[in-house]
């Protein structure tokens, strides 16, 4: 600090004995650095007071070798007009534009009533950026859309974690091989953790997705944090009407949650613990026929249940058969009722008519009775016939390639070929008898996977193909199967629990196959032949061999091609 005294002003005739002393502060420049970016030098700095307190708004001047340099505020475009001041915190941040990477540039405060005059140099030598290291909490975050916001963190490390100003932050949502930016707010740094909130609106669906946040423009691995988000809900049910039929009571349901309508699942009715019966969710409406001893029943419970562990069922919901507000208006009974005694009073207010004598009928001479012949049955159709379904929804498959396949030697095939029409149905020709050991049935469809059988006896043929995207969850079915724990546990594994347990591991490979077959099996676009061997040809290697093989040879419930109904 600096101190200035005067003594008493006599000739002013005023007694000031006292002297006056003006304190003035000492302030000095900290963090001084110059860095390289995008291909600009920023200068960055800091003006405190000799108490470490931060001097607000101040100008500082720029000079090198006793010339005034141009520098314009960081993110902020050149001006001319005023010198670049510090912000709130003391800290001042400029870009040198044309400035050469050499030599040294001088920071000048001025000083003001309060504050002494401060000078500082800095060397125009840029220094490698110190690196900022970021990291989820967990591999794996589980995110429940049921609550309208996410707080989600960041754990941060590194050269770069030290400092207090932070590079901007992106966070984004990768689904199905697609990535989009996500809005976050509420930044909050407590240590090396760094806290934000989501809106749940923001992270679409439930099921399995990755999140990534990045340093803005940064492209170092360190600089990225990956985790796998789990994003679930749970199924609220609402009656939508209760209908009596000749079968019983038609329950119809609707399903849907705060994060949007479930895709799958289906609907469970009970009574005092027993069930009754059951129905799928189709576009989140399900129909459910209950018996006609159900019918009155006050204590149903509706129940959800989900084929996707992202969908949470919700509390059952209870149904009361027995009140009439279940029920729309049924007065066609009372109608029914009604109509003969209407039918009587009507006939009683005509008059009656005069009576004609009954003859007598003549009765039909008597015929021979008649020789009935069965006409012989009809043969049944030379050569295979039938139709080609989807084994899932038994959906007719259009284009189908039927061949009755003959073993040869010759390079050209022998035997007979066809094309299912729009119903999915075909016919072959009949081949000469006898069949050769080793004839082949062959199916191909450009959605579903491939069938082979042996050739069947001519007749009629019933063919259902397995769609391809069902193929590969049969396939990491049965991989998670021969590998064993952790893979599988118990009930069969999904692809997001397949990334998830793989990315624990750190194989990030098997991660980015269970995430393919993800994108395969719920995408909307089309699996092709050429996508599934593109899956199919990043699949990891299959471990216990021998068991693996059978496994591998061995199709799924899914896959089953019951075709063996021929005659």
């Amino acid at each position: 600090m600096c101190a200035a005294a005067r003594g008493p002003d006599r000739a002013s005739g005023r007694n000031e004995d006292a002297p006056k002393i003006t304190v003035q502060a000492l302030p000095r420049f900290e963090e001084l650095r110059c860095l390289e970016s995008d291909g600009q030098l920023e200068v960055q700095a800091r003006l405190v007071d000799d108490v470490g307190a931060p001097l607000s708004s101040v100008p500082i001047e720029l000079t090198r070798g006793g010339a005034p340099v141009q520098a314009a505020p960081c993110g902020r475009p050149a001006t001319r007009a005023r010198a670049p001041e510090t912000d709130a915190s003391g800290r001042l941040c400029v870009w040198l534009r044309e400035a050469p990477a050499a030599g040294s540039l001088t920071l000048s405060f001025r000083g003001d009533t309060l504050h002494l005059p401060a000078q500082a140099e800095v060397a125009l030598q840029p220094e490698a950026a110190a690196k900022l290291h970021l990291a989820f909490d967990a591999a794996a975050l589980e995110l429940n859309l049921d609550q309208p916001e996410q707080r989600l963190s960041l754990q941060l490390s590194g050269d770069g974690a030290a400092s207090e100003a932070l590079p901007p932050i992106v966070l984004q949502l990768e689904e199905g091989g697609q990535r989009r930016s996500v809005s976050t707010r509420g930044w909050l740094r407590s240590g090396d953790s760094l806290g934000f909130s989501v809106d749940s609106d923001e992270l679409g669906a439930p099921g399995p997705a990755r999140l990534l946040a990045r340093v803005k423009g940064a492209t170092q691995p360190e600089e990225i944090a990956d985790a796998v988000a789990l994003r679930s809900a749970s199924v609220q049910l609402e009656l939508a009407s209760v209908t009596p039929n000749t079968d019983g009571v038609e329950v119809r349901l609707r399903a849907q949650s705060r994060a949007g309508i479930p895709n799958g699942g289906w609907i469970e009715l009970s009574l005092d613990g027993q069930s009754l019966a059951s129905g799928p969710v189709l576009n989140g409406v399900a129909s459910v026929q209950l018996p006609s001893a159900a019918a009155g029943s006050s204590d149903v419970l509706a129940r959800y249940h989900s084929e996707d562990p992202w969908w949470q069922p919700g509390a059952a919901l209870p149904i009361d058969l027995g009140s009439p507000e279940t029920h729309g208006p049924a007065r066609w009974p009372w109608l029914v009722l009604l109509a003969p005694v209407g039918y009587v009073c009507v006939r009683a207010l005509q008059r009656p008519g005069v009576r004609e004598p009954r003859r007598a009928a003549r009765r039909p001479p008597p015929r021979a009775p008649a020789t009935t012949s069965l006409a012989p049955p009809e043969p049944a159709p030379p050569g295979w016939s039938g139709t080609v379904r989807d084994a899932h929804d038994g959906h007719p498959i259009a284009g189908a390639r039927v061949t009755a396949s003959l073993p040869s030697l010759r390079d050209e095939p022998r035997g007979a070929s066809t094309l299912s029409d729009a119903l999915g149905r075909f016919a072959l020709p009949p081949l000469p008898e006898p069949i050769p050991e080793g004839a082949q049935l062959l199916v191909s469809a450009r959605l579903h996977s491939d069938f082979q059988r042996a050739l069947p006896p001519q007749g009629r043929v019933e063919i259902t193909l397995t769609s391809r995207r069902r193929a590969l969850l049969g396939r990491l079915v049965r991989w998670a199967r021969a590998a064993g724990p952790p893979w599988h546990r118990g009930p069969e594994p999904t692809p997001g629990e397949i990334a998830i347990v793989a990315l624990r591991r750190g194989e990030a490979d098997t991660a980015r196959w269970a995430e393919d077959v993800q994108a395969a099996a719920f995408d909307p676009a089309d699996v092709d032949q050429q996508r599934e061997a593109a899956v199919r040809a990043v699949e990891p290697a299959w471990q216990n061999a021998a068991r693996s093989e059978q496994l591998q040879k061995r199709p799924s419930n899914d896959e089953l091609d019951p075709w063996e109904r021929s005659s």
